[in-house]
């Protein structure tokens, strides 16, 4: 009797340790990395109809230039709003950066990662490992411009249409000047 239990303590003794060796061994639960993502184009929609814009000062600059009867600053103006007309339509149909479009939010970018609990905002997640969740933050993003119904509705709609390549965007005239 004495036998088998020698037997049996010295079992439970060995499988004891081998399941505090075999924890000891395996990794610790590693945090997940989290990123935020965003559409650009429903950034560029929502952008557009407030005073954000960044056409607004170059139309107001073609106004005062027009006023003054400057021909040769309106023609320069006339050139950069064509050229920012472009950059729209690239933001708003393709998969751009917009940058220059979130440069009067940056500072509230902060406090869009914290409440999602993210460790960075980024354009694009071109591929992510098992330990990085991609989290969406287009609807974040867009709140921070304070969109009317209607753009949410825009907002909404162009989420679930496919961004264009960027050459069939200039094939179908989104990319000239008008």
């Amino acid at each position: 009797m004495r036998a088998i239990l020698v037997v049996c303590l010295t079992a439970a003794l060995l499988g004891g340790g081998l399941a505090i060796r075999a924890a000891a061994n395996q990794e610790p639960d590693r945090p997940r990395l989290r990123i935020g993502t965003y559409d650009n184009r429903a950034i560029a929609i929502a952008i557009a109809p407030t005073k954000l814009n960044p056409a607004l000062k170059l139309q107001e600059r073609y106004q005062e230039a027009n006023e003054a009867g400057d021909r040769k600053r309106m023609a320069e103006l006339t050139e950069q709003l064509n050229a920012m007309q472009r950059r729209f339509h690239r933001m708003g149909f393709a998969r751009v950066p917009v940058d220059e479009l979130l440069e009067p939010v940056k500072d509230r970018l902060p406090e869009v990662a914290a409440a999602a609990g993210v460790d960075a905002i980024v354009f694009d997640c071109n591929w992510a490992g098992a330990d990085v969740e991609v989290v969406d933050l287009t609807d974040e993003l867009v709140a921070l411009f304070d969109p009317s119904p209607r753009v949410l509705k825009w907002v909404r709609q162009i989420k679930d249409t496919p961004p264009l390549d960027l050459d069939v965007l200039e094939q179908h005239g989104h990319d000239h000047d008008h």
